[in-house]
């Protein structure tokens, strides 16, 4: 018998490089037009690369496309092709998410906000957030995992476009020039002047006795 994941996670490295994409039992989303007042469904499939991560931060970009529910996706147009963001994000030990959404084509930034939970014998991201300039669309889905071996790469469900038609053009951000490691080497407590990586070895050094 396979053994579920467990709750608490201290190292989500395996983050990096991966796919992620809206099942279709969390395609709906309710979008609000502010004008008129009124709301009505919308069909919303997002795409996420991470293309990163270090302790604790990952990073990458999200490709969304949205089409009215009931309607056949336009063959041209502004709304024949995805939107591209610019995503950065954080996890807790205990897989708790913070995302944020970033387009060069508008000022204001998208916040998500979730966790990672047991999904068979993986993991699912359980996302929520809000979008949009004039009209805004709710969202929350059970963001999961896809791999050009499976059926989801090549034809994703609501918009029937491959995993690479819909990143094709998008841009993820650089990895950071610094070293992470490098970095706290050079920091130090506020309180006692030591570097914090000296800290933390004397702390383990004195942790196992050595």
């Amino acid at each position: 018998m396979t053994e579920r994941p467990q709750a608490i996670v201290s190292d989500w490295s395996w983050l990096a490089d991966t796919y992620w994409y809206v099942p279709v039992e969390s395609l709906p989303a309710l979008r609000f037009d502010p004008s008129e007042n009124t709301l009505a469904w919308v069909v919303d499939q997002t795409v996420w690369h991470v293309t990163g991560y270090r302790e604790g931060y990952f990073w990458g970009v999200s490709v969304t496309l949205l089409r009215d529910a009931g309607e056949e996706l336009p063959q041209r147009g502004p709304g024949s092709k995805p939107m591209s963001f610019s995503m950065l994000g954080s996890i807790t030990p205990e897989g708790r998410v913070h995302l944020t959404f970033l387009s060069s084509l508008s000022g204001s930034a998208t916040i998500g906000i979730g966790r990672a939970v047991p999904h068979g014998h993986g993991w699912s991201l359980e996302m929520q957030m809000s979008s949009g300039d004039r009209n805004r669309t709710a969202h929350w889905a059970y963001m999961v995992q896809t791999r050009p071996s499976e059926p989801s790469w090549d034809s994703l469900p609501g918009v029937g476009l491959s995993v690479s038609q819909m990143l094709e053009g998008s841009e993820a951000p650089e990895s950071p020039a610094v070293d992470l490691m490098s970095l706290r080497g050079t920091l130090k407590s506020p309180v006692t002047g030591i570097r914090l990586k000296d800290m933390k070895e004397a702390i383990r050094e004195g942790a196992t006795g050595e």
